[in-house]
């Protein structure tokens, strides 16, 4: 039965996630910094390969999670059930949504939604054109020149309603919402002109208020002071703002992992030398057995059993090695 495998990796330079530097938050950010990346430890899982030729991307997922089950890709009664989080517990009235790799190469936590919802209709998740399209609440009813936003989950866990938005903006452009570390990084509005020495903040869905915070331009540096982004605690959103005095610097608890599109060139290199192995170790298990059969039949012949015993041996030795190399070109395979 085919299983996708997990292997734990632990980068010895830096925790480069994605090029990244040892510590969050120090004055001296390289471009690739990224203060984003989740504190977290994660564990890979292989890609796979099954017998009808669909084939899966390897991705990183937690390594725990409070109160879910890591269930591993197996076959059941339906087919193929993908790896994935299983509650430990069920809810009265609610549904659960499993998760999904996106597109950074992270799992997507699944999360619980209400079973009915008054004036709403539930889109399941589904894959078109090569793009995954997360379940969702749409209104039952359309709105002229309005376009849905659906909700999210936030990284707390609390679910961040949805909203509606213009189609058309004049001197702005949609930037579409998107997948990074296993979160959803939400869809704002951005000036389409720019301005020396500022940056745009980008605006947010006050779902508390139910309208849209406009974003606003600020100045690249301010002295004595740094810029804290906006960020969602516990469901609520905290405006970003300028801070007075240094910019806090945070040392991460774990070690970063190899950036996804490395480990995945990584595994599939590992893949491949361990078919070759495979097929190395079956080519000597098939002679092996051939040589041992031989004895055998030259020693029934002449009625040496030494040798009927060493060719006895020498077969069991053969189909040993076959069954080994067998194993691990099916593993290169997974």
């Amino acid at each position: 039965m085919l299983r996708a495998r997990s292997l734990l990796w632990v980068a010895t330079i830096g925790f480069a996630l994605m090029g990244g530097t040892a510590l969050a938050g120090s004055h001296a950010e390289p471009g690739d910094f990224d203060a984003s990346a989740p504190d977290y430890e994660y564990v890979y899982v292989d890609a796979a390969q099954l017998e009808d030729g669909t084939s899966y991307k390897g991705f990183y997922r937690r390594t725990t999670r409070s109160g879910y089950v890591w269930v591993p890709g197996a076959y059941g009664p339906a087919g193929w059930v993908r790896g994935h989080w299983k509650p430990a517990a069920v809810r009265a009235g609610s549904t659960w949504v499993r998760g999904h790799v996106g597109p950074d190469g992270y799992w997507v936590a699944g999360h619980w939604r209400v079973t009915a919802r008054p004036s709403y209709v539930w889109v399941p998740a589904r894959r078109a054109n090569g793009v995954w399209y997360r379940g969702h609440w749409k209104p039952a009813s359309a709105r002229a020149g309005q376009v849905w936003i659906p909700g999210h989950r936030g990284p707390g866990g609390a679910w961040i309603p949805g909203h509606w938005r213009g189609k058309v903006r004049t001197g702005y452009v949609w930037v579409p919402g998107h997948w990074k570390y296993g979160r959803w990084n939400r869809g704002h509005w951005r000036p389409t002109a720019k301005r020396p020495s500022q940056v745009w903040v980008a605006g947010h869905w006050n779902a508390r208020k139910g309208k849209w915070v406009p974003g606003h331009w600020r100045s690249v540096r301010r002295a004595g002071y740094w810029w804290r982004p906006g960020r969602r605690v516990n469901g609520a959103w905290v405006a970003a703002a300028w801070v007075a005095g240094a910019r806090p610097i945070v040392k991460r608890r774990h070690t970063r992992v190899r950036p996804v599109r490395h480990m995945r060139v990584k595994r599939a290199t590992h893949k491949r030398q361990l078919r070759r192995r495979g097929k190395t170790q079956r080519a000597v298990g098939k002679h092996q057995v051939r040589k041992g059969r031989t004895m055998q039949a030259v020693g029934a012949a002449t009625g040496n059993r030494k040798m009927v015993r060493k060719g006895t041996k020498k077969v069991k030795k053969g189909k040993k090695n076959k069954r080994k190399g067998n194993n691990k070109v099916k593993r290169g395979k997974r």
